[in-house]
């Protein structure tokens, strides 16, 4: 039985800089910033905030001049191998 594309978690995304240069820690993702993330043939820039939660850190994008309450959230972590990866929200 195979698994349908929904029910499968979505792939991390290879975070390639935050607020301009390279990450070297997840505290670089606390407060206001800009993240770049990518995932085999597409990039994104997420605007928004973060801030840490235990282990890892919690961006919540945002977009310039939105009155929404609700923003995707996505969780920062650092792999085993030592590279900064973005999870996406959960859809």
């Amino acid at each position: 039985m195979t698994e349908s594309p929904e029910a499968r978690p979505a792939e991390p995304y290879t975070v390639t800089d935050v607020g301009g240069h390279v990450p070297l820690v997840l505290d670089d993702f606390v407060g206001a910033t800009t993240v770049s993330v990518k995932n085999d043939d597409r990039e994104y820039r997420l605007r928004g905030s973060g801030r840490r939660d235990g282990p890892a850190v919690e961006f919540h994008e945002k977009e310039p001049a939105s009155a929404a309450a609700e923003t995707p959230v996505w969780k920062i972590v650092v792999q085993g191998n030592g590279n900064i990866v973005a999870e996406p929200p959960a859809s």
